[in-house]
């Protein structure tokens, strides 16, 4: 019974899918999919980087400390190689599915897109602590609410005449904004990238779809 019950939720996944897709959503799937596999695979180089980085940086207000620099860099490696690692993992795994726009001001952001690259370092002394707090609550809300979004899809794609589209995005959308929402309360410490990657989710709270103003600018 329960196979029976993973195999007709993978085929409604698959028509979903079909009924879904566009050009757009098939590009940006690909895109999270190869981030994902990138920032999975590459998340160790954090560590040899970051103490580059580090010791190059000096540490104090003068900036001439490089071995204390470079010893800062282990342990802001480590962090930032967990929290790329975790988004590459999850990014890989819910390639398919949409998530929030992008990730500004939500979580402590990882200093570049790719490991490789200099980016700017993320200052917490200096900046603080609110992308912490704003990633928890985002997913707070997209994990217990996400579920909003399957009748509010569904009326959208009426309203515009795109009732399969619709009903193909009260699918995806629920379990795109309720993944997301997890991923975020469990990973609300570590850095994650700014830039999002995958179908974007169309509007910024799950009550949003409820908005009929929000209608008229389609699916």
């Amino acid at each position: 019974m329960r196979r029976i019950s993973v195999m007709v939720l993978l085929l409604c996944l698959v028509l979903s899918f079909s009924a879904y897709a566009e050009d757009k959503y098939v590009q940006s799937s690909v895109e999270k999919a190869k981030q994902g596999f990138t920032n999975l695979i590459t998340g160790w180089l954090e560590v040899p980087y970051q103490i580059v980085k580090g010791y190059k940086g000096g540490f104090g207000k003068e900036k001439k400390n490089k071995i204390l620099g470079g010893t800062f860099g282990i342990f802001r490696g480590v962090i930032h190689g967990v929290g790329r690692t975790a988004d590459g993992a999850y990014e890989l795994v819910t390639f398919a599915l949409p998530n929030p726009k992008d990730n500004a001001g939500v979580g402590i952001p990882l200093d570049s897109r790719n490991v490789w690259e200099d980016g700017t370092q993320y200052s917490l002394v200096n900046n603080g602590f609110s992308p912490v707090g704003k990633k928890a609550k985002r997913g707070i809300i997209n994990a217990a609410l996400g579920i909003f979004d399957l009748p509010a899809q569904i009326g959208k794609g009426f309203s515009q005449d795109k009732p399969i589209k619709g009903l193909a995005k009260a699918i995806v959308y629920p379990l795109g904004r309720i993944s997301s929402g997890v991923y975020d309360v469990v990973t609300f410490f570590l850095p994650n990238n700014v830039e999002g990657y995958g179908y974007p989710l169309s509007e910024k709270y799950p009550w949003d779809g409820f908005d009929k103003k929000t209608w008229d600018s389609g699916l």
